[in-house]
């Protein structure tokens, strides 16, 4: 791993360190999914296509200071099957490129990833439930993402 990669998968700000200001400096970075490449229906469709490997589910895992435990109830599976697979099916592996899209979102704001996970876990009204609870299907995430970005432009329930 070079000095680049080093710094991304750290999540160090290579350009705070080298100035180049071409990089993207987010998490996802590391994972070899570049936010930009999640911004699209169309872009999470082609990239689960390509396959996503259990891998950055764990590396996502990680860099939210969660726990697989915690996440168990939005996958498809138990964590003992899930662990198992290399790369995810087509499905699978678009629900997690959701699930990653929606912490993205929440996180650009609230500022931080612990705010976030604390929203996710109250009851919001305009939803009838707790926004958590719908990560675990595609439509769901939409539904959170929705949420966020009419909080983004001051739209409120």
């Amino acid at each position: 791993m070079n000095t680049k990669e080093k710094c991304l998968y750290l999540d160090v700000g290579y350009e705070e360190k080298y100035g180049d200001h071409s990089l993207v400096e987010e998490p996802l970075a590391a994972y070899g999914v570049t936010p930009m490449q999640l911004d699209t229906d169309l872009s999470i469709i082609t990239e689960a296509r390509k396959g996503v490997k259990t891998k950055m589910f764990w590396e996502f895992l990680k860099s939210i200071k969660s726990s697989k435990t915690e996440f168990e109830e939005l996958l498809p599976s138990s964590i003992k099957t899930f662990s198992r697979k290399q790369i995810l099916d087509e499905a699978t592996g678009e629900r997690i490129l959701n699930i990653i899209r929606v912490f993205r979102a929440g996180e650009q704001l609230f500022g931080d990833i612990e705010k976030f996970k604390k929203w996710l876990q109250k009851y919001h009204p305009m939803l009838g439930d707790e926004p958590r609870s719908f990560l675990n299907t595609t439509t769901g995430c939409q539904v959170v993402i929705d949420e966020i970005r009419r909080a983004q432009h001051g739209i409120m329930a």
